[in-house]
């Protein structure tokens, strides 16, 4: 004898109970595992190869400086940067001839280990007008500072800024932060009447890393901000190429 309407109805309301009792039980148990795991999903392979770890503590201390680096310390020619993250090895090539005061300064922080176990705060998106993940902040609060300031050096003629190129940061008020540096993600042109950016080099190995962690978009979904996948930069070892 066929079923009654009205025990249709109420099948169908206890499976749909049931349903949004598992989905929740599921959301639970995800959440009780981040906050297990320090605010992070568990680490696993993504799809383009990249896996993160859990970032060490920022430091407690970091090395500063009375005075920027004479712009011979670049020697004029082009430097090899080993950059080690916490998910994953990036290579960079530095321009010392087009920048010398700015690849003068990253090698002098380097070698100083400045960024060891240092935190990559920023992640600008979609709709922010820069795209690029920035990083080298020894406070883990973006209120760190090497003790000296650069000026502009190798701007884009054309004011764009291209996937992979490697530049320094800007503070408020200031040229360009030295203490800083970000990867871009994707192409951005900087509109008129905007701060531009030094350019110090590119990404010659590694970029799939900065595109996994731009992929995954930014903290609470926010265009500018911390990276909702947490990264930091272990050591940066730089020599002469």
């Amino acid at each position: 004898m066929p079923e009654a309407p009205s025990s249709r109805r109420r099948n169908v309301r206890f499976l749909a109970t049931v349903t949004l009792v598992v989905a929740a039980l599921a959301v639970a148990l995800y959440v009780a595992v981040v906050a297990l795991r320090g605010g992070e999903p568990a680490s696993a392979p993504a799809a383009d190869g990249v896996s993160c770890t859990a970032p060490p503590l920022p430091p407690s201390a970091f090395p500063t400086f009375t005075a920027a680096p004479d712009a011979s310390v670049a020697a004029g020619s082009s430097w090899i940067a080993d950059v080690r993250s916490t998910c994953g090895d990036l290579t960079f090539r530095l321009d010392g001839r087009r920048a010398p005061r700015s690849v003068a300064s990253f090698v002098t922080l380097a070698r100083a280990g400045y960024w060891t176990d240092s935190v990559c705060h920023r992640l600008t998106t979609d709709p922010a007008p820069t795209a690029f993940l920035q990083c080298g902040d020894p406070s883990g609060r973006s209120t760190a500072e090497p003790g000296y300031d650069l000026p502009l050096e190798n701007v884009p003629a054309d004011r764009t800024y291209r996937v992979g190129d490697v530049g320094l940061a800007r503070g408020d008020g200031f040229p360009g932060t030295a203490g800083e540096f970000f990867v871009v993600h994707r192409d951005f042109t900087v509109p008129a009447g905007a701060p531009v950016y030094s350019l110090i080099g590119r990404v010659t190995s590694g970029q799939e890393v900065v595109q996994h962690i731009a992929g995954l978009g930014g903290e609470d979904f926010r265009s500018d901000g911390p990276p909702f996948t947490s990264i930091s930069v272990l050591s940066v070892g730089v020599h002469a190429g």
